[in-house]
């Protein structure tokens, strides 16, 4: 159950502050401190539910029935709107299983996500999901806008709590050998829209490469919809680990920028965790 306290009460407040329906929940893995608003409404995850399509990847790795190192060729009908890279790379690319995964986490590649989902199933991916205690979870389709425009619950949905409960068991090693957990995490660590949950926190995407202390990091997936907002991940700070998911929807602001406000309420939820927590 969430606690009371200063946390939660600012988390409340925010959330009843926002032009729209948000949703948090966050659970501090060193504790077990958590705190939650509206963490069991349903909200369209937008590109979220890529990590469970990233969790079932390395799940069927584990079982010998697929391999990151696995190639699979480009081809013009595999490629999809919006965001990504793939749409404008020429067909014939050919490309592994863990080049699509880091496409789909790091840029959220909607080419590279529709086949991985071509790849591993529709119908295993949502058993992921139910595996990994998502009970109010499902990836309906392949990312399809002319489905989309119709609802933006046609691609996938979710709720906060479902995917801070993902996360705690992922990270626990509950779900999934450790070894296999560090290659998923490895991957979603991998991010480069870097604004809202890491936007206020001290963290430096490039530590890791140029070998620098990596005291704070994020391993997280964002999702982006018309009126719809979100970012579920992992932090780990110095002090403690956290899970943290935030949705929101039903909000009238629709620039694609970073001053969204969606994406300030994120940034501002998770600072106000980091300053409670780490």
């Amino acid at each position: 159950m969430p606690e009371t306290g200063p946390l939660q009460e600012t988390v409340r407040r925010l959330c009843d502050e926002f032009p729209g329906v948000a949703g948090v929940a966050a659970r501090n893995l060193a504790t077990g401190e958590e705190i939650g608003v509206n963490a069991g409404v349903s909200f369209p995850t937008a590109s979220m539910i890529k990590m469970l399509i990233l969790f079932e990847l390395v799940r069927q790795c584990a079982k010998g029935q697929a391999q990151l190192w696995e190639r699979v060729t480009l081809r013009r009908e595999d490629k999809t709107l919006g965001s990504g890279l793939l749409l404008d790379i020429d067909e014939g690319a050919n490309l592994t299983l863990r080049d699509l995964a880091v496409l789909m986490m790091a840029v959220s590649d909607n080419t590279a996500t529709n086949m991985l989902i071509d790849r591993l199933g529709r119908h295993a991916i949502n058993q992921a999901c139910r595996d990994g205690g998502m009970y109010d979870t499902e990836l309906r389709g392949k990312i399809d806008f002319d489905r989309i425009r119709e609802s933006n619950d046609n691609l996938a949905v979710s709720t906060p709590q479902d995917f801070a409960n993902y996360l705690t068991s992922l990270q626990r090693g509950e779900l999934i050998p450790q070894g296999y957990v560090e290659q998923i995490l490895g991957i979603m660590r991998v991010q480069k829209y870097i604004e809202p949950m890491r936007k206020h926190l001290p963290f430096n995407p490039y530590a890791a490469e140029f070998g620098e202390p990596l005291e704070v990091w994020v391993a997280s997936k964002t999702g982006s919809l018309k009126g719809v907002r979100c970012e579920s991940g992992l932090v780990h700070a110095p002090r403690a680990e956290w899970a943290l998911s935030v949705c929101t929807k039903d909000c009238a602001d629709n620039a694609w920028t970073s001053d969204n406000t969606g994406v300030r309420f994120i940034s501002t939820v998770s600072k106000a965790v980091y300053d409670a927590w780490g």
